[in-house]
């Protein structure tokens, strides 16, 4: 069964063997075991020889079974889920199929229930799944000073002194055959980014994804990071700040426009459109300025 154990926290595409009353046994690496697929996960059309497309992982009694339920996280992948509740020992995740994600933690506060915390989803020394909380020491330092100034993507998982920690996927640029530069996601790689408070308008959410410009790749191969425009939340947060409403249209200037809210004319109006369509908010005529408009919250 130990081929069987490394299959735990990844996506397999796996042979029908048999059919049963508790569901269908599918024929796992090591050849001589089967893993059961629960009846609640098999399509009545199944068939004998059939391949299926299943997450493996362990169900309450710590048997290894499968799912066809897609989870948030692959096994060495970091990510945000859920906290849907808590023991004496840590937390328990939404990993996004039926059993709950624990967490190990030294101090677990009943207070985290419904937020999100970044971890690196692997196995226990039972070969279990388990996340973990440590993410700094999973990330590589940033040595291709060819990534200044690209847009990468960052994932928020902890508040500092500075500012905000996120992890920063790791890019591979390569040259094409017209010379261009070709970048590549390499997969089960990120840095360590660092998002300045100072340059934010709203905090960012623990777990919440942001757009950002590689500022500069320090020595120690860490990188500053820089909003690259900020999400619709940010928008809206300001709005609640501003009890619901802004004196500010598209005929506004852009330093009113910066004097208020903090971000570009170009990022007003790509959120304030992005707000409007949604129907999250409207242009009214503004009390203060005649031919002009107010963004408010519906």
């Amino acid at each position: 069964m130990q081929k069987d154990h490394m299959m735990v926290g990844t996506i397999q595409n796996l042979t029908i063997t048999r059919l049963s009353q508790y569901g269908a046994f599918l024929r796992t690496q090591s050849k001589s075991a089967e893993i059961l697929l629960p009846r609640k996960f098999v399509d009545l059309s199944a068939r004998v020889g059939e391949s299926v497309r299943v997450f493996i992982m362990h169900d309450s009694e710590d048997r290894i079974v499968a799912t066809t339920q897609i989870p948030h996280l692959l096994i060495g992948e970091i990510g945000a889920l859920e906290v849907v509740d808590s023991n004496a020992y840590g937390y328990f995740a939404d990993l996004g199929v039926d059993k709950h994600l624990f967490i190990p933690h030294k101090a677990p506060k009943r207070s985290m229930i419904g937020k999100n915390l970044v971890v690196y989803l692997t196995l226990d020394k039972q070969g279990r799944l388990i996340g973990k909380l440590g993410i700094k020491e999973r990330l590589c330092a940033c040595r291709d000073r060819r990534l200044l100034g690209h847009e990468v993507c960052a994932l928020v998982f902890e508040r500092t002194p500075l500012g905000f920690g996120c992890v920063v996927e790791a890019l591979d640029l390569k040259r094409a055959d017209e010379g261009a530069l070709e970048i590549h996601k390499i997969e089960g790689r990120a840095h360590y980014g660092l998002l300045y408070a100072s340059e934010v308008v709203c905090a960012p959410k623990i777990g919440e994804k942001i757009a950002v410009r590689i500022k500069t790749i320090r020595v120690d191969g860490k990188i500053d990071l820089r909003v690259l425009i900020q999400s619709e939340s940010s928008l809206l947060e300001v709005l609640e700040r501003h009890n619901g409403r802004v004196e500010l249209d598209f005929k506004s200037s852009p330093q009113e426009i910066a004097s208020v809210l903090q971000m570009s004319k170009k990022n007003f109006k790509t959120l304030a459109n992005k707000l409007v369509r949604e129907g999250k908010a409207q242009f009214v005529d503004s009390k203060v300025r005649d031919g002009h408009k107010a963004l408010v919250l519906v």
